[in-house]
């Protein structure tokens, strides 16, 4: 296999929730404004955004059209669906029963939304503008975006997530009911990176609950890994002092002072914890040696109006079919993806170089051969060996010198109330926390009702640690 990124000594994730590429950042390049690289060469010149001409049907057939930008910055809200089926719906809907009339692609968002919650149902229609998203639309300008890149999975949180930890989902195509670690015990990229002596940490913006992605992989309880996870303070400190790992994996905090961006969570807070990512890396004096990607782990229900690929390679046995007869034959709906360097040039779009989109799994290709991690030591799905990596987007021979300026939006968030419902991945962290340390996972969730719930739930377990 070749070696790439032989500029890259450090390659930074941070993975966010549950948002579309149109909703997101569909505004990027209006019409009238073109990137200035595409990649592959000769590939479309246009990017692939929201046109305001696009819309989506109601129950009465009145067309819903798409915003230049969101209402508010906690749209949409209630929570969307994400479960297979209801994704299966948006992707294919309106359902054929609808009059009679066969699946119209993409056309499903409104009339899900209104089947699933009593609220105003264009909310997922709503695209935020780059005024409102200054972050993640002055970065994706700056360096580059892709226009389809899609999830994994065409649903939840924890397949997509296993998918770009492990390279499967291990059959599963939704979170559980409850979350079940023991579901995910697959080995991960981190296990892999263990055994071939390459440096890697977590680091998440928390304090109160436990790694996400520690806690829901039992390949990563061991008492050994213990000193791979850390708190985001560590991250910006290993920035100032040139000591990142080769690998790191940033997660946002999903329940206190939220920065996922998860619906209804502020948008804006998930911007103001970017900007403290890219000032962390961007002022390091190892910032020209790193590569910092950001994505989104599944498109939670929102708006986007690219219907994703079939011919999906099943990543192992366990997925052909997996659960509900689905055989990992198709992606899921497209996400935003920005890749940051100062060695790819400004302006830059680009797509698979190859027949075989950009998923999830190209993070991890791109992994096995930028450290050339050799076959027998690499996860063995075959969607990872089939999968494109990040090698084309970095054309310039030579570092760039300039660094935008990007100011940090004001710390003004709305805060979600602590009587609200846990959303799904807030009940993976209680329930996967349950399972790892000998509770019922079901038992210990079924009373949580409420985020109030969760937070007196961890701080009981922190209590108790330090007792």
């Amino acid at each position: 296999m070749p070696n790439i990124l032989e500029n890259v000594e450090h390659v930074v994730v941070v993975m966010f929730e549950n948002r579309s590429l149109d909703t997101m950042l569909g505004w990027l390049y209006p019409a009238g404004s073109t990137p200035s690289t595409v990649l592959p060469a000769g590939s479309s010149a246009q990017f692939d955004g929201v046109q305001a001409s696009m819309s989506n049907p109601s129950k009465t057939g009145a067309a819903v059209p798409v915003t230049t930008a969101a209402a508010s910055s906690t749209v949409p809200n209630p929570d969307p669906q994400e479960t297979f089926d209801n994704v299966t719906q948006q992707i294919l809907g309106p359902a054929s029963a609808i009059g009679g009339s066969p699946p119209t692609p993409m056309q499903g968002f409104v009339i899900n939304y209104q089947t699933t919650t009593a609220t105003d149902a264009t909310q997922v229609m709503q695209c935020h503008s780059t005024a409102q998203l200054p972050v993640l639309t002055t970065l994706a300008r700056s360096y580059a975006v892709s226009d389809a890149w899609f999830a994994s999975v065409p649903s939840q949180t924890w397949p997509n997530r296993a998918f770009v930890h492990t390279g499967t989902s291990n059959g599963h195509v939704n979170n559980g009911n409850p979350p079940d670690p023991l579901k995910w015990d697959m080995p991960t990229i981190f296990n892999v990176l263990v055994s071939i002596g390459a440096s890697w940490s977590v680091y998440s913006d928390t304090i109160l609950t436990p790694s996400l992605t520690r806690t829901m992989l039992p390949k990563l309880w061991d008492v050994t890994l213990s000193s791979h996870f850390k708190g985001f303070p560590a991250f910006v400190d290993a920035c100032a002092n040139d000591a990142l790992p080769q690998y790191s994996f940033i997660e946002p905090s999903f329940l206190v002072d939220p920065t996922d961006q998860h619906p209804p969570h502020d948008v804006l807070a998930g911007d103001a914890f970017l900007h403290a990512i890219w000032t962390a890396v961007s002022t390091s004096p190892g910032w020209k040696e790193t590569l910092l990607i950001i994505t989104f782990d599944e498109h939670g229900g929102c708006f986007d109006h690219v219907l994703p690929p079939a011919g999906a390679i099943p990543p192992d046995d366990a997925s052909t079919p997996g659960d509900e007869a689905f055989g990992f034959d198709r992606f899921g709906v497209r996400v935003p993806m920005v890749v940051v360097s100062p060695y790819i040039a400004p302006g830059t779009v680009f797509r698979s170089p190859t027949a075989v989109p950009y998923d999830h799994t190209s993070i991890l290709a791109t992994l096995r051969d930028w450290l050339d991690i050799p076959a027998s030591k690499m996860l063995p799905s075959k969607r990872i060996a089939a999968a494109p990596t990040l090698e084309q987007v970095l054309t310039l021979s030579a570092a760039r010198e300039d660094i935008p300026g990007i100011e940090s939006p004001l710390a003004n968030f709305v805060q979600p109330a602590p009587s609200e419902p846990l959303n799904d991945l807030q009940k993976s962290l209680v329930s996967g926390t349950a399972r790892r340390f000998g509770l019922d996972p079901a038992a210990t969730v079924a009373p949580m009702t409420t985020r109030q719930h969760a937070v007196d739930f961890f701080k009981r377990r922190t209590s108790q640690a330090n007792s």
